[in-house]
């Protein structure tokens, strides 16, 4: 009985071990070449199952390693100047896959950045850099190449097709008229470059910035998000629950989606309200998920997610018709909130209460030189300053900080005696999104000026950084607790991009995707140091590591 009992559990032990290795990690590897057998660097190598995509990079030596569970997977690797190559692998079977690639230079995988430094410093080029570099840029314009001006004045007008709000839906014919020029221009028959039968550029006029050695080494994680074509627009990180909540900005999809990150589980929550459109959110100290509805056309609203039921409550602002857009939460978790559309005001939601509260900035009688809104001005249109508010943030003394996008300005806030001071730095064009510090330092981006913004709130010193993408827009920001780096999302460079302030270096991380899907956001940071962030139109969210996988880099070293 004995021996029986001893060969059973030798059995068991045989089968709990061949468990264990069938269920352990794998390495795949290999190495990326030209067809001269010559390595190639920075290579783009994802491995894609399911939903879910892990990205490495190839080093110096071409050489590419990632860390997965056992499986069958999809082999993807871009680079830049050579075309995609896809091959499937059953890690059961193998392991090791080089791969050769083709020369081919394609001006349509292009990023944003790439394709605007091919464009002139000229009155109608910054028509188009400042229109079209917002909810996207240049490489999703590439869609339509080769339409004349006619084709696309009509197409304007009703080009989100129904997914969200048309922003040149009420454009005067003027305004229509001087952006389908353009369009014409240079993405139209006969544009250079970008015309369907124009020559390529060659690879000394475009601005390319390779990836550096330490983002070689780093991992990216992305997951489709359940709901096919949900833009993704911003990503919140709460780190106590350790979820990431995101806003599924699409009129198709309407929802808030909520990712437990250690178990890789989506959960969706529908809006109440049809095409509310959900913006960017905020983790108040209970865990309740706050969000800002970016519908125009009805009362402003907020909505917050009960993270423990999932109830959504929506809180409606008759008064107000405008949309409400990016939010943050002071030291008492009141809701600060934005609203491009009305001019001259910032907005406040007492979570106890559940009262609002508009606070006035004066209007400037005419717009800065200079500024975005200066840029798009059109024969006709009014020279008043469109002074609506943006990003919000709260500094250490309890102000409130705002940003207003077409004007270039900061405007600081006293919400306990509704002063208002307005700040431009010198030479900035728009600027996005704002964060403060733990040294009271106002960390912004100069969008369309391709600069990093500080500003020290207690001096008003202003200092700017140029990013090594030339054309970077810096979008959402995060600062980084432990080591004091300022992260932000570059979406006309697709980077997600680090900046340390101690020896003023940046680190850009490539998003793995072609820009056109891209266009990352607001991020956020989790307890581990990695950055989320969201793909608009790439319907995904996912995460840089900056460190990677630690025991798959040692061919790097």
């Amino acid at each position: 009985m004995r021996g029986i009992t001893r060969i059973l559990l030798a059995f068991l032990a045989v089968m709990c071990f061949q468990a264990s290795l069938s269920a352990a990690d794998v390495v795949i590897k290999g190495v990326v070449t030209d067809n001269a057998g010559k390595p190639v660097r920075g290579a783009i190598v994802k491995a894609i199952a399911g939903y879910k995509t892990v990205t490495r990079f190839s080093q110096n030596d071409g050489r590419y390693e990632i860390t997965v569970p056992a499986g069958t997977y999809d082999l993807m690797v871009d680079a830049y100047g050579f075309a995609v190559k896809r091959q499937s692998i059953d890690t059961t079977k193998m392991a090791s896959t080089d791969f050769r690639l083709t020369p081919k230079f394609d001006v349509a995988r292009l990023s944003g950045s790439e394709m605007e430094s091919l464009l002139p410093d000229a009155p109608d080029a910054r028509q188009l850099k400042s229109r079209c570099i917002d909810c996207h840029s240049f490489p999703t314009v590439m869609n339509r190449r080769g339409s004349t001006a006619a084709e696309w004045k009509a197409f304007l007008p009703g080009m989100t097709r129904d997914t969200m709000g048309q922003p040149y839906a009420n454009s005067s014919d003027a305004t229509l008229t001087v952006i389908s020029n353009a369009l014409a221009k240079y993405f139209g028959p006969d544009s250079p470059y970008f015309g369907p039968d124009a020559d390529p550029p060659s690879p000394s006029q475009v601005k390319h910035i390779d990836l550096s050695d330490d983002a070689l080494r780093a991992t990216v994680v992305e997951y489709d998000t359940p709901t096919a074509g949900s833009m993704p627009h911003s990503i919140e990180i709460d780190t106590k629950a350790n979820v990431a909540w995101f806003a599924e900005y699409s009129w198709i999809a309407n929802k808030i989606g909520r990712f437990d990150i250690a178990t890789e589980k989506f959960q969706e929550f529908p809006m109440l309200t049809p095409r509310a459109t959900p913006h960017t959110g905020a983790v108040g100290k209970d865990g309740t998920f706050w969000v800002a509805l970016a519908h125009a056309n009805d009362p402003a609203k907020l909505a917050s997610v009960d993270p423990h039921t999932g109830v959504v409550t929506q809180y409606d602002w008759p008064e107000k018709k405008a949309p409400a857009h990016t939010m943050t939460l002071d030291h008492q978790g009141n809701v600060w909130f934005s609203s491009v559309g009305a001019t001259g005001e910032l907005w406040m939601f007492d979570v106890e209460t559940k009262k609002y509260k508009a606070f006035k900035n004066p209007i400037a009688a005419t717009y800065p030189k200079g500024s975005r809104q200066e840029w798009e001005f059109v024969p006709g249109q009014p020279t008043t300053a469109s002074n609506g508010s943006y990003d919000v943030a709260v500094d250490n003394e309890g102000m409130v900080w705002f940003s207003e996008i077409n004007i270039g300005s900061l405007v600081r806030l006293n919400p306990a005696t509704g002063e208002v001071k307005d700040f431009r730095p010198e030479g900035t064009v728009s600027i996005r999104g704002i964060t403060v510090d733990p040294q009271d330092n106002l960390w912004f981006g100069d969008f369309h000026g391709h600069r990093l913004g500080k500003m020290n709130v207690k001096t008003g010193e202003v200092k700017f950084y140029q990013p090594p993408t030339p054309n970077a827009t810096p979008y959402g920001f995060a600062i980084e607790e432990k080591t004091g780096n300022v992260w932000f999302a570059d979406e006309n460079g697709n980077n997600i991009t680090r900046f340390d302030p101690k020896t003023e270096r940046f680190t850009e991380f490539r998003i793995p995707n072609p820009a056109r899907f891209s266009y990352a956001r607001f991020i956020g940071l989790d307890t581990k140091g990695r950055v989320w962030f969201t793909e608009f139109f790439g319907a995904k969210i996912g995460y840089v590591d900056p460190n990677g996988e630690q025991t798959s880099i040692a061919s790097a070293r």
